[in-house]
């Protein structure tokens, strides 16, 4: 199983609107192309940086996903809320 991990800083106020819009993409864009399962943490010492953890069948199913055109215009859509790169980290799940 590909693991693939996304560090993501949210501009203050737009936590709320990051988690749905999150929640929205996992559970109806990702999940019938590959995507086996999903989290998304919240770090303790910085409440506005997030961690989504995504658990995928492959590599190949989630490079896939990127190429789509909904999810190209997810990240458009999502873009104005972040607060600065994101820090992606990619993972493959041992035990």
């Amino acid at each position: 199983m590909y693991v693939h991990v996304a560090l993501f800083n949210i501009q203050e106020g737009a936590d709320i609107t990051f988690l749905e819009m999150q929640k929205f993409e996992e559970n109806y864009d990702a999940k019938p192309h590959g995507l086996d399962h999903f989290h998304i943490l919240q770090d303790r010492a910085n409440p506005h940086r997030y961690w989504l953890l995504e658990y995928w069948d492959s590599k190949e199913a989630r490079d896939k996903f990127e190429e789509l055109p909904i999810h190209k215009e997810f990240h458009k859509n999502r873009a104005p809320i972040l607060d600065g790169e994101r820090e992606s980290y990619e993972l493959d799940l041992v035990v």
